[in-house]
């Protein structure tokens, strides 16, 4: 029988695709005396019981929903975790009323790492962990332009009537991009702490 609280693990698995021991341990066990130890319990328990599945090869494991939206073995996991880090550090501050990984707009449209809603504020977050060249990450930025000019975004069901925003574009690197955008605002930083300094 599912608890509540592993109705919202599986949750959030599947939306993050994969999460960490120690992830999962931060967002349902910390108010707990040993969220690790309550995080490896239910985990195994859930795991045992067919609802979830891990990649033993990473310390701590990463678990994923059964099935699994990836492979557990993907290329992809650690920009995964990445994306949960980043809603790990935000929700310190706030919790976002929506947030969403990896929304499509489109093929011919960018498709961010996040669409969230926070501080009641849109937003549009990449998660750079490889460094891109300059070419290519204007071809990415150009694909937001074009999904801005198209005014599709108007169309969006999270828009304020009579004050339709463009999300804010949120880049987190460790390096800087040299951008030149006046149609749409963005912000730089190197993690979540930066946006506050």
């Amino acid at each position: 029988m599912l608890t509540p609280r592993d109705k919202s693990i599986i949750k959030t698995l599947t939306l993050f695709r994969c999460l960490s021991r120690d992830q999962v341990a931060s967002l349902f066990f910390q108010k707990l005396k040993n969220p690790i130890t309550s995080a490896n319990y239910v985990l195994k328990r859930l795991r045992r019981e067919g609802y979830i599945t891990a990649n033993i090869e990473y310390t701590p494991y990463v678990y994923f929903p059964n099935p699994s939206l990836i492979k557990t073995s993907s290329q992809k996991i650690r920009h995964y975790l990445a994306i949960a880090d980043f809603y790990i550090d935000i929700c310190k501050h706030e919790k976002p009323s929506v947030f969403l990984v990896e929304p499509r707009y489109g093929s011919e449209f960018m498709q961010p790492d996040i669409f969230m809603i926070w501080k009641n504020q849109p937003f549009f977050v990449e998660i750079q962990k490889s460094i891109y060249s300059s070419k290519v990450m204007m071809e990415k930025i150009g694909r937001y332009v074009k999904y801005y000019e198209s005014g599709e975004w108007k169309k969006q069901d999270w828009q304020q009537p009579n004050a339709a925003c463009f999300p804010v574009l949120w880049i987190v690197s460790k390096n800087s991009y040299s951008l030149s955008l006046d149609k749409i605002q963005t912000i730089q930083t190197s993690d979540v702490e930066s946006y506050f300094h």
